[in-house]
């Protein structure tokens, strides 16, 4: 009798397909994780823009003016050329509103609403990114 060591024809092939479905489980998992950073990236971009834009309304001396001139004051010009600049492309600023404050029909003095809306497309549906935050008046 003959000592032959080696691996059959059957041991390759079955060695092969397992490690074929392994690295096919593998991509996906890694292809999946990418997308995944790569949609956190641009979440992260919409939130840190978001803060700035509250920061930014939060350091106004006279947030009664922008009550009243929400749509052609001087901070929400410089807000767009910072969104331009921050935000991911496919991500756009829809609104940035501020209100004086409300509830249960009682409008309180020095309390303010301020309302930022970003629409972005995810894996072709249309989303929306709000931020609500209540501002003082300083």
């Amino acid at each position: 009798m003959k000592n032959e060591s080696g691996f059959t024809l059957l041991e390759i092939i079955i060695t092969i397909s397992l490690a074929g479905i392994v690295l096919a489980v593998m991509s996906k998992t890694i292809k999946t994780g990418l997308d995944m950073q790569s949609f956190l990236n641009d979440r992260n971009a919409i939130i840190s823009w978001s803060e700035s834009v509250l920061a930014a309304y939060n350091n106004k001396d006279d947030l009664a003016e922008g009550v009243a001139n929400s749509n052609n004051s001087e901070l929400i010009k410089k807000l767009e050329i910072l969104e331009q600049k921050s935000l991911p492309k496919s991500y756009q600023l829809t609104t940035v509103k501020i209100d004086n404050y409300q509830k249960d029909n009682i409008t309180y003095a020095g309390l303010y609403k301020l309302k930022i809306d970003v629409d972005y497309k995810l894996k072709n549906k249309e989303q929306r990114y709000e931020l609500i935050s209540l501002l003082q008046k300083k």
